[in-house]
Protein backbone atom coordinates (compact mmCIF):
# COMPACT_ATOMS: atom_id res chain seq x y z
CA UNK A 1 0.00 0.00 0.00
CA UNK A 2 2.96 2.38 1.22
CA UNK A 3 4.63 1.52 -2.21
CA UNK A 4 1.54 2.45 -4.19
CA UNK A 5 1.08 5.35 -2.24
CA UNK A 6 4.63 6.47 -3.38
CA UNK A 7 3.84 6.04 -7.01
CA UNK A 8 0.56 7.80 -6.95
CA UNK A 9 2.48 10.88 -5.14
CA UNK A 10 5.44 10.61 -7.46
CA UNK A 11 2.92 10.62 -10.60
CA UNK A 12 1.16 13.76 -9.39
CA UNK A 13 4.19 15.72 -8.99
CA UNK A 14 5.77 14.49 -12.28
CA UNK A 15 2.43 16.18 -13.67
CA UNK A 16 2.24 19.06 -11.88
CA UNK A 17 5.72 19.92 -13.39
CA UNK A 18 4.91 18.88 -16.38
CA UNK A 19 1.93 21.25 -16.74
CA UNK A 20 3.50 24.46 -15.16
CA UNK A 21 2.68 27.11 -16.90
CA UNK A 22 5.07 29.73 -18.61
CA UNK A 23 6.47 32.36 -16.67
CA UNK A 24 4.51 35.37 -16.19
CA UNK A 25 4.89 38.23 -18.13
CA UNK A 26 7.12 41.05 -16.88
CA UNK A 27 5.34 44.59 -17.74
CA UNK A 28 8.38 46.51 -18.13
CA UNK A 29 10.20 43.93 -20.33
CA UNK A 30 6.82 44.37 -22.66
CA UNK A 31 6.74 47.95 -22.41
CA UNK A 32 10.54 48.36 -23.52
CA UNK A 33 10.12 45.53 -26.22
CA UNK A 34 7.23 47.69 -27.68
CA UNK A 35 8.75 51.01 -28.01
CA UNK A 36 12.05 49.35 -29.45
CA UNK A 37 9.77 49.06 -32.28
CA UNK A 38 7.33 52.04 -32.04
CA UNK A 39 4.70 50.34 -31.15
CA UNK A 40 2.00 51.21 -27.87
CA UNK A 41 -0.27 48.45 -26.29
CA UNK A 42 -2.99 50.37 -24.39
CA UNK A 43 -6.58 49.50 -22.65
CA UNK A 44 -9.05 50.88 -24.28
CA UNK A 45 -13.04 51.28 -24.12
CA UNK A 46 -13.26 47.90 -26.39
CA UNK A 47 -10.02 46.27 -24.77
CA UNK A 48 -7.03 46.39 -25.73
CA UNK A 49 -5.49 48.22 -28.26
CA UNK A 50 -2.41 48.33 -30.27
CA UNK A 51 -1.06 51.34 -32.17
CA UNK A 52 1.26 50.88 -34.89
CA UNK A 53 2.38 54.30 -36.10
CA UNK A 54 2.38 54.94 -39.81
CA UNK A 55 6.23 55.98 -40.01
CA UNK A 56 7.36 52.75 -38.75
CA UNK A 57 4.95 50.79 -41.41
CA UNK A 58 4.15 52.80 -44.36
CA UNK A 59 6.25 55.61 -46.30
CA UNK A 60 3.89 58.57 -47.31
CA UNK A 61 1.21 58.33 -49.00
CA UNK A 62 1.54 54.47 -49.81
CA UNK A 63 0.17 51.05 -48.72
CA UNK A 64 3.08 48.71 -49.21
CA UNK A 65 4.37 47.70 -45.93
CA UNK A 66 8.10 49.30 -45.88
CA UNK A 67 10.87 46.93 -45.84
CA UNK A 68 12.23 47.23 -42.31
CA UNK A 69 8.69 46.97 -40.98
CA UNK A 70 9.10 43.22 -40.08
CA UNK A 71 9.89 44.03 -36.43
CA UNK A 72 6.95 45.44 -36.14
CA UNK A 73 4.47 43.37 -37.39
CA UNK A 74 6.72 40.33 -35.60
CA UNK A 75 6.34 41.93 -32.24
CA UNK A 76 2.67 42.27 -33.29
CA UNK A 77 2.50 38.41 -33.85
CA UNK A 78 3.88 38.07 -30.05
CA UNK A 79 1.44 40.21 -29.13
CA UNK A 80 -1.96 38.87 -30.41
CA UNK A 81 -0.94 35.54 -30.30
CA UNK A 82 -1.53 35.84 -25.95
CA UNK A 83 -5.13 36.19 -27.13
CA UNK A 84 -8.11 34.39 -28.68
CA UNK A 85 -9.99 36.63 -28.79
CA UNK A 86 -11.00 38.17 -32.68
CA UNK A 87 -8.40 40.58 -33.92
CA UNK A 88 -9.43 44.28 -35.50
CA UNK A 89 -7.08 45.99 -38.07
CA UNK A 90 -7.64 49.52 -38.18
CA UNK A 91 -6.46 51.62 -40.86
CA UNK A 92 -6.48 55.81 -40.51
CA UNK A 93 -4.95 58.71 -42.12
CA UNK A 94 -4.74 62.04 -41.90
CA UNK A 95 -6.90 64.39 -43.55
CA UNK A 96 -4.89 65.59 -46.67
CA UNK A 97 -6.67 64.88 -49.45
CA UNK A 98 -10.37 63.43 -50.56
CA UNK A 99 -12.17 61.43 -48.30
CA UNK A 100 -12.67 58.62 -51.30
CA UNK A 101 -8.70 58.79 -51.73
CA UNK A 102 -8.00 58.63 -48.06
CA UNK A 103 -10.87 55.73 -47.20
CA UNK A 104 -9.28 53.68 -49.86
CA UNK A 105 -5.41 54.30 -48.54
CA UNK A 106 -6.94 53.54 -44.94
CA UNK A 107 -8.83 50.13 -46.46
CA UNK A 108 -5.68 49.22 -47.58
CA UNK A 109 -3.12 49.66 -45.20
CA UNK A 110 -5.57 47.97 -42.90
CA UNK A 111 -5.60 44.63 -45.18
CA UNK A 112 -1.84 45.05 -45.79
CA UNK A 113 -1.09 45.19 -41.84
CA UNK A 114 -3.57 42.11 -41.81
CA UNK A 115 -2.07 39.93 -44.47
CA UNK A 116 1.24 40.44 -42.65
CA UNK A 117 -0.28 39.11 -39.37
CA UNK A 118 -1.56 36.12 -41.29
CA UNK A 119 1.55 34.76 -43.03
CA UNK A 120 3.07 35.31 -39.95
CA UNK A 121 0.92 32.93 -38.39
CA UNK A 122 -2.52 34.52 -36.74
CA UNK A 123 -5.09 32.74 -37.80
CA UNK A 124 -7.03 34.66 -40.99
CA UNK A 125 -10.14 33.55 -39.19
CA UNK A 126 -9.90 36.39 -35.94
CA UNK A 127 -8.65 38.92 -38.25
CA UNK A 128 -10.86 41.93 -39.91
CA UNK A 129 -9.92 45.14 -41.53
CA UNK A 130 -11.44 48.42 -41.31
CA UNK A 131 -10.53 51.85 -43.06
CA UNK A 132 -11.17 54.68 -41.35
CA UNK A 133 -9.75 57.67 -43.25
CA UNK A 134 -9.87 60.89 -40.99
CA UNK A 135 -12.10 60.14 -39.04
CA UNK A 136 -11.39 59.40 -35.56
CA UNK A 137 -8.30 61.66 -35.17
CA UNK A 138 -5.99 60.86 -32.01
CA UNK A 139 -5.10 65.12 -31.94
CA UNK A 140 -6.03 67.82 -34.26
CA UNK A 141 -4.74 67.60 -37.86
CA UNK A 142 -4.20 71.52 -38.07
CA UNK A 143 0.02 70.61 -37.46
CA UNK A 144 2.21 68.12 -39.51
CA UNK A 145 2.78 66.39 -36.00
CA UNK A 146 -0.61 66.14 -35.34
CA UNK A 147 -1.26 64.47 -39.24
CA UNK A 148 1.95 62.56 -38.44
CA UNK A 149 0.12 60.84 -35.54
CA UNK A 150 -3.42 60.47 -37.08
CA UNK A 151 -1.26 58.26 -39.50
CA UNK A 152 -1.73 55.22 -38.39
CA UNK A 153 -2.95 51.44 -38.21
CA UNK A 154 -4.72 50.29 -34.69
CA UNK A 155 -5.24 46.66 -34.04
CA UNK A 156 -8.08 46.07 -31.70
CA UNK A 157 -8.76 43.07 -29.11
CA UNK A 158 -12.09 43.42 -28.47
CA UNK A 159 -12.56 42.08 -24.62
CA UNK A 160 -9.45 41.44 -23.95
CA UNK A 161 -7.84 42.79 -20.89
CA UNK A 162 -3.66 44.43 -20.94
CA UNK A 163 -2.73 41.99 -18.41
CA UNK A 164 -2.88 39.24 -20.51
CA UNK A 165 -1.17 40.77 -23.56
CA UNK A 166 1.46 42.72 -21.19
CA UNK A 167 1.79 41.12 -18.15
CA UNK A 168 0.20 42.44 -14.34
CA UNK A 169 1.30 46.02 -13.30
CA UNK A 170 3.63 46.72 -11.07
Amino acid sequence: MRTTMGIAVMSAAVLLVGCASEPALNRDQEVAANQAVGITVEPSAKGVLVRLPETVLFDFDKSNLRADAGPVVDRSVVLLSRSDRPIEVNGYTDNVGTREYNQHLSEARAEMVADALIQRGIAASRVTTHGFAFDNPVVTNDTAQGRALNRRTEIVLPGEHLENIMGPQK
